[in-house]
């Protein structure tokens, strides 16, 4: 089992507990390798050593034109023995370029002798070449078309799986998407000499078992992240609180927009909390953003301390509203103008991860 990368969350605190999780499930299902993507150079930091965190889970990085302060991160490929065959992984980063934030830990060796020299040892050693490549299509392709003779290249910079595999000069390109949607497989075959291919994308869904040790794993994920919202919730009301007065509630907007609020209270924006609540995800900081309102931030702070602000209410799409009341009732003069409501803003929550069926045209008819 390997992974291309960008499996790495957008770092955060709870990214951190995210990101160690991930690596412990990794070494756990017994992966063979796993690759570094511009997603898991950006979890580096000064006060977190991610590269340190991925090699202490045991799983190989595979990864072999990129370095950490000066050390390739893999000196040759892997060669792995299936089945009384040799597989050589090989990965490489060819998507131009080092992220700008993360220049300062990381660097590429972008050059042919370094892939040729790399891509020699793996013939040499290997019956098969399955490469872990770092970049779009285009990049890969043009990748691939340079270096012939890679059987199976997977792909980790794609957002959707490729259903379809794709055929380069007889290298056979896959992508199983993203976030952990789909596992995919290939079954391999060599009849007189030649080699031939079966690729199967797994949906890993309700259906798929659960492994108990997964599971324990992620019930610790749990615990951790229900002990970081503790602590900024416990930070929120000693440093934060006093910097975000609370926004206005949905009761508050009811007595002018009461047809609006009836429609509303109906709708899933209103019972947004219900959901988490339901999972066990109500103490998870990444979900309770765009399930709450004004999290953290005068709104939403937790299901016991501020219920009256769970779900999705007028000021989280509207705006703070500061000045609205008092415009409208004619006690003052200023006002300040809402946001815009408009499909750059529904996106922030409704992304194509979370939400792949989100139509803006459809979908904005269902909030009120």
């Amino acid at each position: 089992m390997i992974d291309a990368g960008e499996f790495a969350p957008i770092y955060s605190q709870q990214g951190e507990i995210k990101f160690e999780a991930l690596l412990e499930s990794f070494h756990q299902m017994q992966y063979d390798a796993i690759s570094i993507g511009t997603r898991e150079m950006l979890m580096q930091r000064d006060t977190y050593n991610a590269l340190q965190k991925a090699k202490a889970s045991r799983v190989p990085l595979a990864t072999l034109n990129v370095s950490f302060q000066g050390t390739r991160l893999c000196s040759k490929p892997l060669i792995l023995r299936r089945g009384g065959v040799s597989i050589g992984i090989v990965s490489f980063f060819v998507g131009g370029h080092i992220p700008e934030a993360a220049k300062m830990y990381w660097a590429l060796d972008a050059s042919e002798k370094t892939a040729l020299e790399q891509l020699a040892y793996a013939r040499k050693n290997a019956d098969l070449i399955v490469a872990m490549l770092h970049g779009d299509m285009s990049q890969t392709s043009a990748f691939v078309k340079r270096h012939k003779g890679i059987d199976i290249v997977i792909l980790s910079h794609c957002l959707a799986e490729l259903k379809t595999p794709v055929n380069i000069d007889d290298s056979l390109l896959l992508c199983a998407g993203s976030e952990g949607q789909y596992l995919g497989r290939v079954d391999v075959y060599r009849t007189g000499g030649t080699w031939s291919f079966a690729n199967k994308l797994i949906p890993l869904d309700q259906t798929v078992p659960g492994d108990p040790l997964l599971i324990s794993t992620y019930a610790r994920y749990l615990e951790r992240v229900a002990q970081l919202s503790k602590e900024l919730t416990k930070k929120h009301d000693e440093e934060v609180a006093a910097q975000f007065p609370p926004v206005l509630r949905a009761t508050d907007c009811q007595s002018c927009h009461s047809d609006i609020y009836n429609t509303w209270k109906e709708t899933p924006h209103a019972h947004a909390i219900e959901s988490l609540i339901e999972t066990n995800e109500h103490q998870n900081p990444e979900c309770i953003i765009c399930h709450t309102t004004y999290y953290l931030k005068g709104g939403f702070v937790s299901w016991g301390k501020t219920p009256e602000y769970a779900g999705i209410q007028c000021t989280q799409c509207h705006g703070r509203m500061e000045g609205h009341i008092e415009f409208q009732s004619g006690t003052s003069q200023k006002e300040n103008a809402p946001p815009v409501v408009n499909q750059d803003l529904c996106l922030q929550c409704h992304t194509p991860d979370q939400d792949d069926g989100f139509n803006f045209e459809r979908d904005k008819k269902l909030v009120h």
